[in-house]
């Protein structure tokens, strides 16, 4: 049968004949998933003969990735903010890209609302991080879940389970606020978002793990890839509170556009911007005017 260490170079040397860019890491999390481990772990595992069932798991979890199925939904999970959320093909992955401003987010709301309990909306949820993170790491904070995908809402739901934090995280099926009304009285200290923000002439030029596998819907918006940004911007108002504010993902060349959106504007205020970690610019901060 072999040991792990044997079973961890195979793998790693067929994902590096397949030209995957990174190879030793795949196989890694690979391996670590069979093993129900921590991938920092596996190497405590190093002369152990590998069992046949889950080299098995491990040659199924690698013939799925070979077919260009990506990597988060061939392990069922994915870690974001040092949180694990369960995964599954037609709701949208989690990226890193959206840790940047959340961290920032999760701070300003940490120092602003340190007292009192406060109400976030968390727009265009996929499998629910954005806000399922800031309830597990705010708990004076109640949030809102809404996403048009009724798979999004379910898997939005059973992570909230989870991670232990389902009586303080509700999720809804609604595009965007169309099930407010439901909801009288109801308004948000903070709304965080990553709608979709791509443009329609860019998603032939994706990836095919993008565009094979991840549900179009919750990517493309528009020829300018800001259909549902200006929604956003025009329904959101009702529904926050005076002084209350806005984080909202788009691409970096977009950041433009919003600020000629938000100028005039009767209730928004643009406040500025946040990098990702390769310092592209990946959200805006909006207010509330009082």
């Amino acid at each position: 049968m072999g040991k792990v260490r044997d079973v961890w170079r195979d793998v790693v040397s067929t994902l590096r004949e397949h030209r995957f860019s990174a190879p030793t890491r795949e196989a890694r999390l690979i391996m670590a998933e069979a093993l129900s481990t921590a991938s920092s772990r596996i190497y405590l595992y190093w002369d152990q003969e590998m069992d046949h069932g889950k080299k098995e798991k491990i040659e199924r979890m690698l013939e799925k990735r070979l077919q260009g199925i990506p990597l988060q939904y061939v392990l069922g999970e994915w870690e974001f903010f040092s949180l694990t959320f369960k995964t599954q093909p037609g709701v949208f992955i989690p990226r890193l890209d959206t840790e940047a401003w959340l961290e920032e987010a999760l701070i300003r709301m940490k120092m602003k609302y340190c007292e009192g309990v406060h109400t976030i909306c968390d727009l265009c949820c996929g499998s629910g991080v954005i806000g399922i993170t800031t309830a597990y790491w705010l708990p004076n904070i109640t949030v809102y879940g809404f996403d048009i995908s009724h798979e999004s809402v379910q898997l939005s739901r059973e992570n909230a389970s989870r991670l232990r934090v389902q009586d303080r995280v509700i999720f809804f099926r609604s595009d965007l606020f169309a099930i407010m009304p439901t909801q009288p009285g109801l308004q948000f200290d903070c709304i965080l978002s990553n709608p979709p923000y791509v443009r329609d002439d860019e998603w032939q030029s994706l990836s095919s793990e993008i565009t094979q596998y991840e549900p179009k819907n919750a990517l493309v918006a528009g020829m300018d890839g800001l259909d549902i940004i200006r929604r956003i911007f025009r329904e959101g108002p009702a529904y926050l509170k005076p002084g209350g504010f806005l984080y909202i993902e788009h691409d970096p060349d977009q950041v433009d556009s919003i600020r000629d959106l938000l100028s005039g504007h009767t209730h928004l205020t643009y406040d500025h911007t946040i990098p990702d970690f390769q310092q592209k610019s990946r959200a805006s901060v909006i207010y509330k005017k009082e």
